[in-house]
């Protein structure tokens, strides 16, 4: 599975052909580092790595007087790779809302339908895992070895865990509703 960042910059590429630059000035644009900062020099570095591992190809241009750039496509190879790392961030439980926050900027990339399957396993896993946690603190609590005070994180992974469940129910349903199926960046240009 790619990074967060490597999922992220290989969906826009995705989208259309861009060079470092341009994608540096989307990602502020959409304000990424609010939630997710990502430095220029990631994305440099990302889109590096993404070439050597064969994920996109550059091609060289130039227009007028303007210096040389590198305009990057994504590679079969590349797609095939996104779409795992989009399915295994939206599917994965546990409470990594970056991760997460990735996966629904992304999902466009999937079949409507693959995206409603991935989010009924998602909710699967975070009941479980909420539970597993929910059971850890009531054992706690039973025994009275440890002070009520001393398990707020148990207690507070299990909110956290509530609201992920509340938050992947609501996306859910916002999809049923929803018949449109647009992709990040033209839904941004727009």
């Amino acid at each position: 599975m790619l990074s967060k960042v490597g999922t992220l910059i290989l969906g826009i590429i995705k989208e259309r052909p861009v060079n470092p630059y341009e994608l540096t000035k989307l990602l502020e644009i959409i304000k990424i580092k609010e939630w997710f900062p990502v430095a220029a020099s990631s994305v440099y570095a990302t889109i590096k790595t993404l070439h050597m591992n064969g994920y996109i190809t550059g091609e060289a241009m130039r227009e007028g007087n303007m210096p040389e750039k590198t305009i990057y496509s994504i590679t079969e190879e590349g797609r095939r790779v996104f779409e795992q790392s989009i399915k295994a961030l939206l599917s994965a439980g546990g409470l990594d809302s970056v991760a997460f926050n990735i996966g629904t900027i992304m999902m466009c990339h999937l079949e409507k339908k693959d995206v409603l399957e991935l989010l009924e396993s998602r909710i699967m896993k975070i009941h479980k895992e909420r539970d597993a946690v929910k059971a850890q603190h009531e054992n706690f609590v039973s025994t009275g070895e440890i002070p009520d005070y001393a398990l707020i994180s148990l207690k507070h992974n299990t909110y956290l865990y509530d609201a992920e469940l509340k938050t992947t129910l609501e996306l859910i349903d916002e999809l049923q509703k929803d018949p449109r199926w647009n992709h990040f960046l033209s839904k941004t240009e727009a």
